[in-house]
């Protein structure tokens, strides 16, 4: 298995530079080493090899991997997401779709009772459907749509 990393990310999250976001396409924290872009491997199979029972399962920018966690017991025990502060700090979009509440806060103008509007609301079939979830007006969602995606359910994770 060859991965090439740019950084180690630390304990701590990241914190957003003062001119903005690392414009990282596509980025991965694997076992707290952080793989951007073409660095970060698509599927399972990339990370476990072609043989492993999941290997064409996605992984999706803005997740944080343990290796050994996810080449032994699976996708369910090896994959979660970066802490909020380091997915804004890499530009990296919350799913609509699996995002869990901690992961709404970190979005702007998004506290508790609204990310559990959002959660209650799904599915989503586009970020513009967010439109229709109390408290989400035209400038808020026009703030948040960079940092969001909405993947289809049959992308998700259990």
């Amino acid at each position: 298995m060859l991965l090439v990393a740019i950084a180690v990310l630390p304990a701590e999250p990241l914190a957003p530079a003062p001119s903005g976001p690392l414009r990282c396409a596509r980025a991965l924290s694997i076992d707290g080493i952080l793989a951007c872009d073409g660095e970060a491997p698509m599927t399972v199979a990339g990370l476990c090899g072609p043989a492993h029972p999941e290997g064409e399962t996605p992984v999706h920018g803005g997740d944080a991997i343990d290796s050994g966690a996810l080449c032994s017991a699976g996708r369910a025990a090896g994959i979660t997401r970066m802490p909020p502060a380091d997915l804004e700090a890499l530009d990296q979009p919350a799913d609509l779709n699996s995002a869990d509440a901690s992961e709404l806060e970190g979005l702007p103008g998004i506290g508790p009772k609204l990310a559990a509007r959002v959660i209650a609301a799904r599915p989503f079939a586009s970020v513009d459907a967010l439109a229709e979830v109390r408290g989400i007006g035209p400038r808020t969602l026009d703030r948040l749509r960079p940092r969001l995606v909405a993947r289809p359910i049959n992308a998700q994770r259990p």
